[in-house]
């Protein structure tokens, strides 16, 4: 995967918007823009696009941002009737390529920041597929900055006149971009919630601290705490005290061990805070559960 990333400010701003109704047998254009991103996607049919010898096949609800001074043609006409938006847009930043994403730290606010902004980055993979569940909203942003229309059918370019000030369409270019940064920080977040689940499932027994558990990821407590959230719909101290009583139900249904005993082997400090929490979450006591399996064990 290779990630394009925006050195703000400043920001990218949008050129023009347009859409495509391309035919079977209909194939992209060869070029190479010099100064432009060209960012596609497609709403039916398939396109099928090179860009500097890589071929991608972008289909209905995926995307593919092509890059300045790189050399993208068709590689293949299309197949059936194919609809695609465009947005181009540029920068004049800086801009860079790599095979991973940049990961954002929040720095506390302090009185040096009155006056500038601290460089932060805009990144976006370079193709993907949206969710479905924004393909709607997405659709009608690309729709309200198309101002030009591309149509194979009957063989002509149409342009049309603004119907917004340009502060607004570059609103909706930025809403635009929006969901396409949120589907990298949505992976991130899951990715960061998975990790902090296994590093949980090892060190159980360890007591919970937010402060170094973010200090250890690199990431605001805050964002620990919504990427956790978004997951699990728990917090990282919840999600802790999950993994712990799952860890305690299995001790349970031996016999050689007292609640005390579990609730110190599972991490809890406090027996009562364990059958607590153990209750909480199970709706039984640990003697109630370790009874119900013991009866279990008896009809099975």
């Amino acid at each position: 995967m290779l990630y394009i990333h925006f050195t703000c400010p400043p920001l990218p701003h949008l050129i023009v918007g347009g859409i495509s109704l391309f035919r079977r047998g209909d194939l992209h254009e060869r070029r190479v823009l010099d100064h432009t991103f060209d960012l596609i996607f497609v709403f039916s049919g398939a396109l099928y696009l090179e860009e500097d010898g890589r071929k991608y096949t972008i289909e209905p609800g995926q995307y593919l941002i092509l890059t300045p001074g790189k050399l993208h043609k068709g590689y293949k006409a299309c197949t059936s009737d194919t609809t695609f938006s465009w947005v181009h847009f540029y920068t004049t930043g800086d801009f860079f390529y790599s095979e991973n994403p940049i990961t954002h730290v929040d720095y506390k606010m302090n009185k040096t920041k009155y006056y500038k902004k601290d460089v932060f980055y805009i990144s976006l993979p370079q193709y993907g597929r949206i969710d479905d569940s924004l393909h709607e909203m997405l659709k009608n942003y690309m729709d309200s900055i198309s101002q030009v229309k591309i149509d194979k059918y009957h063989n002509e370019k149409l342009f049309y006149s603004s119907t917004k000030s340009q502060i607004e369409y570059q609103q909706l270019f930025l809403k635009i971009l929006t969901i396409f940064c949120d589907l990298r920080e949505h992976e991130k977040e899951k990715e960061l919630a998975d990790e902090i689940f296994d590093y949980f499932s090892l060190h159980y027994q360890d007591a919970f601290d937010l402060n170094r558990l973010a200090a250890q990821y690199s990431f605001h407590p805050a964002h620990i705490i919504r990427s956790v959230k978004k997951k699990y719909g728990l917090s990282p101290l919840q999600l802790l005290l999950s993994i712990r009583v799952q860890k305690a139900m299995k001790l349970l249904e031996e016999e050689r061990r007292t609640v005390g005993e579990i609730a110190s082997l599972v991490g809890f400090a406090d027996a009562a805070y364990f059958c607590k929490q153990f209750k909480k979450i199970t709706s039984l006591t640990p003697l109630q559960y370790r009874n119900q399996q013991r009866q279990h064990e008896w009809f099975n």
